[in-house]
Order: C-alpha cells, then structure tokens, then sequence
C-alpha cells in the first residue's frame, strides 16, 4: 500500500501506532512513503520506495550518536539498519567526504542490504573479513605491525581443543575457555592497551574477572594457565589467531591517525552500520569506533543468538568500548542503554510465548547467560504450537 505525502509532511504519528496484517498471507501489511515529488518514479523498475516506519522503529531510526539495537530474531533489526542508512543519506549524502560501511559476518546479509537499499559510490557492503582483509592492504605497516597472516597459520576452536586443551585436567569445557581467552585475555579493551597485546594474570584474576567474568576464582586461575601454554604453542609454531590479527590493524589504524592522516582519511568511514553485534569481540568493536567516530556507529543485534565461537557478550562491554575511545568530552554520543524492539513480523504469538517460556526457564537457571529483553509481541494469535518431548526414532 502506498502512501502519499508531500516531500516536507511527517506521517501523522498517531496512525503509525497500529500494524496492520495483510488478509492474503497473515503478515504485516507494508506500508510505503511515497513523496510527491517521487509519483513519476514508479515507472523506473529499480527504484524502490521507502518503508513507513512504526513509532518504535522511528525512534531508533532517527536517534543521535551511537545506536545499540537489541531485538530477538525477526524483529526487524536489520530493516532499521536500512532505514538508518536511508536516513543518514537523506541528511548527509551532499558531503563530499560522506561514506558509508555496512558490516555483517555473512556475505548473504551484506547482499539483501544492499538489494534493499540500493549501491551507491559511497557506500561499501563488506563481511568483517573483508574489512580485514581491505584495511591490511591499504594501511602501512610500523614497528612490528607489519605481520603477515598466512591462512594456513591461523589457530580456531578445533585446533586449540585437538593441539592445546585435549587432556586437560581442570574439568573446564574447552569452549568456555576459549571463550574466556578470547573475550578477556586476548579480545578485550585491556589486552589491546597493553604492549603484548595480553591481560595481565592479575587483572584477569582480580580487576576485571570479578566483575566481567562467570567463572570463580579458581576456574579463572586454570583458565589463565591453559592460556599460557596457548601462548608457548602458538608462538613455537609462528601461529596466530583473531585477536592477534585485530589488535595489529588496530593499532596501524590508530598510527595512521595520528602520524599519516591521507592514509586514515582513505579508510575512515563517515557511518558504520553493523549487524549481529553480539559476534564481535571488545578489540573489534574498538576497530569499528576508530574506523568512525564515537557518534557513529549503528549496532544491531540479538544477546540470545551467537554464532562465531568464543564470543561473550554485553551491553556492557560495547559501552566500555564507547566510553574509553570517547573520553569525558564526548561521552554524550554513547548510549546510556540500548533501544529495544520488540513486535516480531516472523512469528505469532503462539510461537513467541512458547519460545518466551523456555528462554524465561533458561535465565531462572542460567540468569547471567543472555541479556534479558522485552517479551516479543506477535501481530496475530495464530495456531496453538505443538511441542515434541519425546520423539521415538523408529
């Protein structure tokens, strides 16, 4: 359904309250603001119209500084990435300098937005390695930044469980330490401050550990010695992992910075837009701050849904992020607390209150494992779900 409006007319808040469901397939009915002065562009088969936002999305939309959006899965986060990045263009795209960055593990996600909100010179779909890969080629090396990360040498889950934990005798799941040595030890604000690019055992154990981390005190004391054999192993073999390779284009970023500013001029972003936050380390999150600026970043994800390994994450951690690149004057341009969307258009209410409950069970028993959010709204009751307890294989 299209709705017309002249170029300068707001669409009356009062109607965007309400969601309406399209009779032929029980989904939304979506909405299009269509301009005026863009009527003769219907006939162009490539152009596209734009979405009429709910009161909700609009205010994440049209937010200032850094956005954090957290939503379950279907709740629209990455359509309010596009409307964003619709909005940004609108507003800034008479810049010269202006450029956009769109980041997502998957190349699939960076292709539907792309589809969605069209290409422009100025704007770049990339998968984080691709931003790796271009920033590695384009930044100059310094000091011992110039390492070369051969594919073949770099270190993963499986090979540090098959080559480092197997036959380890602490009792600690191999995943929950590489977890911990990748979101503390190696991936974190602190290990990117300290010159070998580590957190020190006694920051880990006391500073940070306490406050950061679910483990007790003596698991953190195993989980810091299986690390150091993690160490000796990779550095005997010439071996490297994420981390290793983040923290390294992040400091020849903050070089080009200050010392070659033509060079950081070529690979700063005016905004950066990434998707699956909840995927990123604290050292890449860093990476995208200074790839922009403290007020401009859009991130957008779901705390309950990690799919890269080793990953921990926290509202929190990407404040603390905000907060140390920022500094006292600029802290006004990070969120206080991210915003929230909560109207699922995937599912009904049958499915999302029975998916509730069992999150709801998870968080009794697990109340530190995902940030807890808003119980998603259906748009419609639909069909009572069915649930299998017990399914015979035969």
């Amino acid at each position: 359904a299209l709705v017309g409006l002249e170029a300068s007319q707001a669409a009356p808040a009062a109607n965007e309250k309400h969601i309406l469901l399209d009779p032929h397939g029980n989904v939304p009915l979506k909405l299009y603001q269509v301009p005026v002065g863009e009527l003769q562009d219907i006939t162009d088969p490539s152009w596209t119209p734009k979405l009429r936002l709910t009161d909700e999305e609009r205010e994440v939309v049209q937010g200032k500084g850094t956005i954090l959006l957290l939503g379950r899965s279907g709740t629209g986060k990455t359509i309010c990435i596009c409307n964003r990045m619709d909005w940004d263009r609108l507003h800034y795209a008479h810049n010269p300098s202006f450029s956009q960055l769109f980041v997502a593990r998957s190349t699939r996600l960076c292709r539907y937005v792309e589809e969605t909100i069209g290409s422009q010179s100025y704007c770049t779909f990339y998968t984080f390695g691709e931003v790796l890969r271009s920033l590695q080629a384009a930044l100059p090396a310094y000091g011992g930044n110039d390492r070369i990360f051969l594919p073949s040498q770099r270190v993963t889950f499986a090979r540090f469980k098959r080559d480092v934990y197997g036959g380890d005798k602490s009792g600690l799941d191999p995943l929950v330490v590489w977890t911990n040595i990748r979101t503390f030890i190696k991936g974190s604000i602190e290990a990117t401050e300290d010159p070998d690019s580590i957190m020190s055992r006694e920051c880990y154990l006391e500073e940070v550990g306490r406050k950061r981390c679910r483990l007790s005190s003596e698991q953190r004391e195993a989980v810091y010695d299986i690390f150091l054999r993690y160490q000796k192993y990779t550095s005997e073999l010439s071996l490297w992992d994420d981390c290793d390779r983040v923290i390294s284009l992040l400091r020849r970023v903050i070089h080009a910075e200050t010392s070659d500013p033509g060079c950081y001029e070529r690979v700063r972003k005016s905004k950066i837009y990434v998707d699956e936050i909840q995927d990123y380390l604290q050292c890449e999150i860093a990476l995208f701050f200074h790839l922009s600026g403290p007020g401009d970043l859009f991130l957008a994800g779901d705390p309950a849904q990690s799919v890269v390994e080793g990953t921990d994450f926290r509202f929190e951690e990407i404040r603390a992020v905000g907060y140390h690149i920022a500094g006292s004057d600029r802290r006004n341009l990070i969120p206080q607390k991210p915003k929230t969307v909560n109207i699922n258009f995937r599912s009904h209410s049958g499915i999302l209150n029975t998916a509730a409950a069992i999150l709801q069970c998870l968080f009794d028993v697990f109340p530190g494992s995902a940030k807890q959010l808003k119980k998603d709204r259906g748009l419609f009751r639909g069909p009572r779900p069915g649930v299998l307890h017990k399914v015979d294989s035969e």
